[in-house]
């Protein structure tokens, strides 16, 4: 918190703190507007206005970044840290899982205390940071001796195997869908990247433990699976009754023991992030969300217009990550009930600081454009 208050001080004083336009600045404003009313109109009030720093947290750091990252090389520093920090947490998975032997178990890997403590979330973070470990590792390389390739090419190494050791189906499902991205960048690509993700497919096909294979054969009439699907369908009615701002947010681990039979003890977690968005606040949440999700695309796009027929390619080889990262959250956030992790948060704000130094750098004369989703 203190780090928090210094940053906001210093952006504050800052002349060159200051953020491009962007539509999802609006959009976050208009989020955290719903967070509030439905929080003042929840079900349970008094519970969801005591949690409303769960979100709260993440406004004050996604304009934080938006408004100090605001140049290439202070987005070059904050990628790059980004990059070392997801780094390390794949190297401890990597190495628990090494220990081992390779070997399967149902609590996977962990992370350090916190959002990552759990194996299925350090598992989205490697959806997350192996496609940008990769574009950054490809808008770099000409510049990079041998010794340093290695060591940006561990890093999507370590990000998969971290994701394999995990034994969240949702996390390969992710990298999954995070795969997908390379396929569509430009026709006269798509033979070279359909033969990388099919290599990386098989050497991923080959190192899952037959544990984790079996799981997904059962996927759909396991009771994990089916757990879930109960949720799903739960939270689909929830939002059904409170289509306009929900049950309340944060209001779903009380709302749903009141509601629900139980099947089992324990937490009263949704597990999507699009139903435990929609089901605490309602369509109108829902409809923000989305469009996020839509105006993080289209910047990302704007970046590579801006870029086309510039010398400088990393603007826009980033972006390509970028819009993998996102696939991969999505992907794997299906499963889980993450949705105010900093994954989506921090996502955000880069892409915007992405947009941000490629309108800087690529229009003359200080013009900018505002990037609409």
């Amino acid at each position: 918190m203190v780090i928090l208050l210094l940053s906001s001080v210093a952006a504050l004083r800052g002349s060159d703190f200051k953020a491009q336009p962007n539509i999802l600045n609006k959009l976050m404003v208009c989020y955290s507007l719903v967070v509030l009313l439905s929080s003042i109109f929840s079900t349970y009030p008094s519970v969801s206005l005591s949690r409303l720093r769960v979100f709260f947290d993440w406004f004050l750091v996604y304009f934080l970044i938006v408004l100090i990252v605001t140049n290439e090389k202070r987005f070059f520093i904050f990628l790059l840290s980004f990059l070392l920090y997801s780094f390390k947490m794949s190297q401890h998975g990597f190495l628990s899982w090494a220990k081992r032997g390779f070997a399967y178990t149902d609590w996977g890997v962990t992370g350090a205390p916190g959002w990552f403590h759990n194996s299925g979330e350090v598992g989205i973070q490697m959806c997350i940071f192996t496609p940008l470990a990769i574009a950054f590792f490809l808008a770099i390389y000409k510049y990079l001796s041998k010794p340093k390739i290695l060591f940006f090419l561990l890093m999507p190494f370590t990000g998969i195997a971290t994701a394999i050791a995990s034994s969240s189906r949702g996390a390969l499902v992710g990298l999954a869908v995070a795969g997908i991205r390379p396929l569509l960048i430009k026709p006269r690509f798509f033979f070279i990247s359909l033969i990388t993700l099919s290599v990386v497919v098989l050497v991923t096909i080959t190192f899952i433990p037959d544990e984790s294979k079996q799981r997904f054969s059962s996927a759909g009439t396991d009771r994990t699976s089916l757990h879930r699907l109960e949720r799903w369908s739960d939270g689909l009615d929830a939002m059904q009754q409170n289509p306009v701002l929900g049950i309340g947010f944060e209001a779903w681990s009380k709302y749903y023991p009141a509601h629900y039979v139980l099947e089992d003890e324990g937490t009263f977690l949704v597990h999507n992030i699009f139903v435990q968005c929609g089901s605490e606040l309602g369509y109108t949440g829902l409809g923000i969300f989305l469009w996020m999700i839509i105006a993080c695309f289209a910047s990302t796009r704007r970046v590579r217009k801006l870029s086309r027929g510039q010398d400088d390619q990393f603007l826009a080889i980033m972006s390509y990550g970028f819009d993998a990262a996102l696939l991969g959250y999505i992907g794997s956030g299906f499963f889980v009930t993450v949705q105010y992790y900093p994954y989506f948060w921090i996502h955000c704000a880069m892409t915007v600081c992405l947009s941000s130094v490629a309108q800087k750098k690529y229009l003359r004369h200080g013009c900018y454009l505002e990037v609409n989703a």
